[in-house]
């Protein structure tokens, strides 16, 4: 059997293995293994390469970035952040026509712009902005999907856990990724913005204008023979439901509302603007913003448990990050060694198909499989073989990047095995299915695919900001 036939044999089989239940890093060392096995058959040289790559993988100091990162974005999770983020956006909003879906979308997106992980956006708005919004009369599959297509942002916007994975496993620059994710999610918040505005004036039941003006015309009648009733503004529960009286009585205040959210928007400005600005790495700048969350999630409340919960949960998230990097460094090696990259690389350019087509191509595979897995998972698995194709073709890799995070941005939001739907659906139920937030994010989707769309028509999108830093 030749060596590239070795390495097409291993991606079918690694896919067999994923469907079948198999954990994705034990999949990914299996395979590994046994395909540089048949490479040099040699046990002894087999060992040693997978040790190589193994140590390799994890030694390299820009790894410090992910777990400064992750921390970070449990300080946040474990505060009162979201809160105050959500109360301050709902300033001037609440009574345009889709104002809270608005004010939704904008705190959403700095949340997850902070924390870099979608899923804890979701789980934790889902908590707070759509009971809000169905109490003010938004319809529920309007509420639902302001919310997971908000917290897919942050797997765009930096510091993006899954743009860490492709800088690392791709040997791209973080930090230029970050600089290229910007313009292109701030882009997306701007159509789902235009979008609940579209959706406000041609379904106005959507989003509660016709309730507003019944509870209105109920509170005139009330009014008129002597009484009132006002009702004070429902943040949310879950595990940060000690924070609920703190932001309440700051939701009162508009200057204090506003004043709360100053921290939040100062640290991401810390980080991401000292990238930009060369005053710091990224490895430097992970260290920073972890500090800063801590100070900032003290500040807003975070008690010693969630303090506690915060290690807790980014010690489990790197063991599993670590490992899955290991069994990736490994299978990226093997591949490499195959000469299967190579022989498909040389193949693309012999049919002469032109950029585009190659990228359709991808693209289509990156949402299948968005389909099916994972989003880590697609990154592990699809980086090492598309990023190498991506330079052989001489596309640029970081709008190469920018481009695969979208595709596996849409990925999340569709069925059958969408992450973010699954996460709100857990914490709504039994009220909310996840086929009815499904159904609720499709029309955010097709934002996403007409933005996919236009950073490959303009690729200066994703690349204009790297090239002035």
């Amino acid at each position: 059997m030749s060596d590239p036939l070795i390495g097409a044999f291993a991606i079918i089989a690694l896919f067999v293995l994923v469907l079948g239940g198999v954990h994705i890093a034990f999949s990914l060392m299996a395979i590994a293994l046994i395909g540089m096995y048949l490479l040099s058959e040699n046990l002894e040289l087999t060992a040693l390469l997978a040790s190589n790559a193994a140590f390799g993988g994890v030694r390299q100091y820009v790894f410090v970035v992910i777990p400064l990162f992750i921390l970070m974005g449990a300080f946040m999770s474990n505060s009162a952040a979201a809160h105050h983020l959500f109360a301050a956006a709902q300033i001037g909003l609440r009574r345009m026509i889709g104002g809270l879906g608005i004010a939704t979308v904008f705190a959403n997106a700095l949340f997850a712009a902070v924390t870099g992980v979608s899923a804890a956006s979701a789980a934790i708005f889902s908590r707070i902005a759509v009971p809000e919004m169905l109490k003010r009369g938004y319809d529920l599959r309007l509420a639902v999907g302001a919310v997971a297509g908000s917290s897919v942002l942050g797997i765009l916007i930096p510091p993006s856990l899954l743009l860490i994975l492709y800088g690392v496993i791709g040997q791209v620059s973080i930090g230029r990724l970050f600089l290229a994710g910007i313009i292109p999610g701030l882009l997306l918040a701007v159509f789902y913005v235009v979008l609940i505005v579209v959706l406000g004036y041609t379904r106005p039941e959507w989003v509660g204008k016709v309730a507003r003006e019944s509870r209105r015309r109920r509170a005139e009648v009330s009014a008129s023979v002597g009484g009132s009733r006002s009702s004070e503004l429902a943040i949310g529960d879950g595990p940060n439901s000690h924070f609920v009286a703190e932001v309440s009585a700051v939701s009162r205040n508009p200057a204090a509302r506003i004043m709360a959210t100053v921290p939040v928007l100062f640290l991401f400005a810390a980080v991401i603007g000292g990238i930009w600005l060369g005053w710091y790495t990224p490895t430097e700048a992970s260290a920073i913003g972890a500090l800063g969350a801590l100070i900032i999630a003290v500040g807003y409340g975070m008690r010693k448990d969630r303090m506690i919960e915060s290690f807790r949960e980014t010690a489990a998230s790197i063991g599993a990050i670590m490992l899955l990097l290991i069994a990736a460094q490994m299978y990226s090696k093997m591949l490499s060694r195959s000469g299967l990259i190579f022989e498909l690389g040389g193949w693309l350019q012999s049919i002469n198909l032109g950029p585009y087509v190659v990228i359709a191509l991808f693209v289509v595979v990156l949402l299948l499989m968005g389909s099916i897995l994972d989003s880590s998972s697609i990154v592990l698995i699809m980086v090492p073989v598309m990023v190498p194709v991506a330079l052989m073709l001489e596309l640029d890799p970081i709008w190469f990047g920018i481009v695969m995070i979208i595709a596996i941005e849409i990925g999340v939001l569709t069925p059958p095995f969408g992450m973010v739907p699954y996460v709100m659906s857990a914490v709504l139920k039994p009220r909310v299915s996840v086929g009815k937030i499904f159904i609720g994010a499709s029309p955010f989707v097709f934002c996403n695919l007409l933005l996919l769309v236009l950073v490959v028509i303009f690729p200066e999108l994703a690349t204009w900001l790297p090239n002035q830093a």
